[in-house]
Formats: structure tokens, sequence, C-alpha cells
């Protein structure tokens, strides 16, 4: 990250976090950051990408986690999942009762701890965990005997890891090239004129990162996004129609 005029003032931040990160693993061996969000990952990456700091890793607990935990070791040591200073909580709640993740996430800074303590919150029915910080484990155990109006039990044990889903709405369709301006067209449903517009005035973000340039271009796996339009990932692309034109396939985020 070079040119610091296009860097937020939370980058800025985030940067000079793990600068500090690297200097101390440096002296203790291994440092670990709070959890941080998809972006924030993707911004720290790139950053130890761009200092040529290989050794380390990202984790959340659950597997595709959307909140991870950041580690920075010596070359000497190399992490374990189990070393990072995090715990996955239990929660268990009678089945005919429906909360939300917004409601456990409520419950939890409504004790005043720091949304960067909690990591990924997966519910099923009648039980949730949550990835949290060592250091606020033993407060959500002792404070958290109701979420909303719905009494919980909470324990630290998960013997079986629930499965972090995702709902998606399929796209299907066929774009003139890889550019992001078609690219949107297709995944907003909307003239190319007017994704050209929307990409020139509020921007878009290619795996959370802006952009403002119609001619970018996607590759199959990319995650982009437009403020008030919604999440977008680049699923599938699966061929040339006889005309020119390829096959893609957009997931949007429900």
């Amino acid at each position: 990250m070079t040119d610091n005029a296009s860097v937020s003032e939370e980058d800025k931040k985030l940067i000079s976090r793990i600068s500090d990160m690297t200097v101390l693993a440096e002296r203790r061996g291994m440092v670990y950051s709070p959890f941080l969000n998809s972006r924030e990952c993707a911004v720290a990456e790139r950053e130890l990408k761009r200092i040529v700091c290989k050794n380390y890793c990202f984790y959340g607990f659950f597997e595709n986690a959307e909140r991870k935990m950041l580690c920075i070791y010596e070359e000497y040591f190399r992490p374990e999942n189990t070393d990072f200073p995090l715990k996955c909580l239990t929660f268990t709640f009678r089945k005919e009762n429906v909360l939300t993740h917004r409601d456990f996430l409520g419950a939890l800074m409504a004790l005043r701890i720091k949304r960067e303590t909690v990591g990924d919150i997966v519910i099923n029915e009648g039980i949730a965990q949550i990835a949290v910080s060592d250091s606020v484990k033993d407060v959500i155990m002792s404070d958290i005997r109701k979420i909303g109006s719905v009494g919980v039990s909470v324990y630290d044990d998960c013997q079986t890891k629930l499965e972090r889903t995702e709902n998606f709405r399929e796209i299907k369709g066929t774009v003139a090239s890889m550019r992001l301006d078609g690219i949107l067209s297709l995944a907003l449903n909307v003239s190319r004129s007017k994704a050209v517009g929307i990409i020139k005035g509020i921007g878009a973000e290619i795996n959370y990162f802006p952009k403002y340039e119609c001619t970018c271009h996607l590759s199959q796996g990319d995650v982009f996004s437009v403020k008030g339009y919604g999440k977008f990932r680049l699923e599938e692309v699966s061929g040339i129609t006889k005309k020119g034109r390829i096959h893609i396939t957009v997931l949007k985020y429900c």
C-alpha cells in the first residue's frame, strides 16, 4: 500500500497495528490480533505481502469463518489452531424459540465487550455457537442467562462444531467480457450504462478494496459489492457462446 492518499484512516490504523505486530513477533516469537472482519483480513494480508512477511496465518474456529484472528510468528514457531487465544461457546435454548445473529450480538454488546473480541455467530435450531476471545469468555458465561426474553444455557464446549452456512440467490447469464461494468449489470439486472454510472459514482468493492474503474476485470471466486445494492460472488465462469459471450454464475448474498 504505497498510495497513502487512497488509504482510509481505519486502514492506516490497521496497517500501523500490523507493523507493531511484526516487531512484537520478533521479540516474543508469536503474536495474535483481535478478531478481524473480512475486509480487515484482506487489508492485513495485502500489507503483509507488501512488506514480504511470510510467517502469518488466520483462524476463526469455523470453516470459512468471516471473522478471524491473525497470528504473525517467527520461522521457528508454527502455531496450531489450538494456540489461538479464542474459545467457542455453545448456547442452547428451546427449539420453538427463534433467535437471530442480531439478538446474540446485541446481548454481547450489552455487556460492554468490544466487537473485536467476538468472532462468527452460528445459529441452528435450539443451539448457537460463538467464537470469542479468551479475555471475554468468563464474563459471557457468568453474565448471560437470556438472549432477549429467551432463556439460554452457556457451555464452554464445542464437541460438535456447527456448520457455518450462507444463503445465496443464483444469477446466471452471459457477459461480453470479465469487466466489472458488464458483470455488475448482470448482477443488478440494470443496463450497462447504469452500472457504469454506479461504479463511477459510488464505486464498487472487489475483494474488499474500492474500485471506480469500469474496466477492472474479475476472476472466478472474486467477491464484489456496491453499497446499497448488496454483496456478490463470481461463482463460476463456464464457457463461451457461439457469439463469443461468456457464461457466468453470480451468487448474491441474502
